[in-house]
């Protein structure tokens, strides 16, 4: 009868053990994680601003080429040179943001919506 009730307590003690150890973990990482998705999110945002800056300065180039003077070739040149590094600079951009997103989704964010 004591062997029974001892093995009884000592199962009922290692369940609520385990119940606190459980809570405990749970307390600790879900702020962690939540503000590293804050952080990615945050970071994110700021290059899809970056991003549309770009997007708008290559518009704002190209409309300068469409009404640039044929008779002034260097500044025809420079614009099309600014023009190439626009997009570069939009293709390393949008690489980014491709990267952030991945990140995103592996670190297991909740409630993403990218």
């Amino acid at each position: 009868m004591r062997l029974t009730i001892t093995v009884i307590l000592l199962a009922q003690m290692l369940n609520v053990y385990s119940q606190n150890e459980y809570l405990t973990q749970d307390a600790i990482t879900k702020p962690a994680l939540n503000l590293r998705c804050k952080e990615l999110l945050r970071e994110r945002a700021e290059k899809i601003k970056v991003q549309q800056r770009l997007n708008a300065l290559l518009q704002r180039n190209q409309d300068l080429i469409k009404k640039s003077p044929k008779a002034k070739p260097s500044m025809h040149n420079r614009l099309l040179s600014s023009q190439i590094k626009i997009k570069n600079e939009l293709y390393l951009t949008n690489l980014n943001i491709e990267t952030m997103e991945e990140s995103i989704v592996r670190s297991g964010c909740p409630g993403i919506s990218l």
